[in-house]
């Protein structure tokens, strides 16, 4: 059952996941000159001596590309499917909710994970080579990078949190997505020790998936 609920969900998702992992493509290749598409770009903060990881603004628009498609996946992956009525469906199969649940975290967790760490792993191997740049790189440079996809997964789970639960009002159905979003821009942005930072996030997204597994569990549907 998980492979065809993980490759369901990816088939489902990639029209997002695409459309994300270009725009990196296209951010990060500027900085190494290698751009998807050599013309003015919307992601271009200005070329010159620019040191890879720490300049021209790149790592804040990474940031913003990666919280939008795990935003959108986690509403793709349960208000989506509770619109077009195939929820239902998904949870006659012979499997506890909770696995099917899991299965579609599993699938919409690595899914971003490869959009976001496949373009900036490449990007880091690229600043690490020599003769490639005329700046020092450290690997510790790209901690705000990470730190950047570990925000966007707890968001992806607000998201996703936020479209299984039922609510009358709009405001307290992205109640969730709001608060988790503020939680991570303090985590992300208030200055402090990287590794409390991580251990926020992660007590964060321990939470959500709590909430989602319980949310699941006592849940009524039609």
């Amino acid at each position: 059952m998980w492979p065809a609920l993980v490759w369901k969900e990816w088939r489902e998702c990639s029209i997002f996941a695409g459309l994300a992992f270009l725009a990196l493509a296209q951010l990060l290749g500027e900085a190494m000159d290698l751009p998807l598409v050599r013309l003015v770009s919307l992601f271009s903060t200005g070329r010159g001596a620019e040191i890879p990881l720490l300049s021209g603004g790149r790592e804040a628009l990474f940031t913003w590309i990666m919280v939008l498609v795990a935003v959108i996946i986690g509403f793709q992956q349960t208000l989506w499917e509770s619109w077009r009525q195939t929820t239902l469906f998904l949870l006659h199969r012979p499997a506890p909710r909770s696995q099917i649940y899991l299965c579609k975290l599993f699938a919409g967790g690595s899914l971003l994970l490869l959009v976001g760490a496949v373009p900036l792993l490449v990007f880091c191997l690229w600043a690490a080579t020599p003769a490639t740049h005329a700046s020092p790189f450290y690997w510790s440079m790209s901690e705000p990078w990470c730190r950047s996809l570990a925000s966007a997964l707890a968001c992806y789970l607000g998201a996703f949190y936020c479209g299984l639960r039922p609510a009358r009002w709009i405001g307290s159905r992205l109640l969730p997505a709001i608060t988790t979003g503020l939680l991570v821009m303090g985590l992300k942005y208030v200055p402090m020790p990287g590794l409390w930072a991580y251990f926020g996030l992660i007590v964060l997204a321990a939470g959500l998936v709590f909430l989602i597994l319980e949310e699941a569990r006592v849940r009524e549907y039609p």
